[in-house]
């Protein structure tokens, strides 16, 4: 099979794929889907969410440095992102921004993570967060 029509097959089978995924039940694999998101960039913002989750409850985040090379295509600044202080929008924001080389709404993607159970409590955080600035 040539390359044009392997692209259209898969292209039918993601669109068939997103019909049989409830999107109620899976907001952020449906949001990954619409936006084209890699497997490694997913991997690697949910690692950082799970960073940023230690950094807010003040846990111990030497286990996060076990997987490094993750992070190495994203060129993300890793001292930066160890480091003990409380996570800020302002960092959250950059990460999106290097991970996901595209511009999304912030709570729009925080919101479809939360309604899926993924890291809640830091969604809801940075959510909380995101309503203040707007005032």
């Amino acid at each position: 099979m040539d390359v044009v029509k392997e692209v259209k097959l898969l292209k039918y089978q993601m669109s068939l794929m997103k019909h049989m995924i409830n999107a109620e039940e899976h907001p952020f694999f449906m949001f990954a889907i619409d936006h084209e998101l890699e497997e490694g960039q997913v991997k690697a913002f949910l690692k950082i969410l799970g960073v940023f989750s230690c950094r807010i409850y003040g846990e111990d985040i030497s286990i996060w440095y076990q997987n490094d090379q993750l992070f190495s295509q994203f060129n993300l600044p890793l001292d930066k992102l160890y480091a003990s202080e409380q996570p800020t929008l302002e960092e959250l924001k950059s990460v999106v921004a290097k991970i996901f080389y595209q511009e999304f709404e912030l709570e729009y993607l925080l919101c479809s993570l939360k309604k899926q159970f993924i890291q809640a409590e830091v969604c809801d955080s940075f959510l909380q967060r995101l309503k203040t600035d707007l005032k």
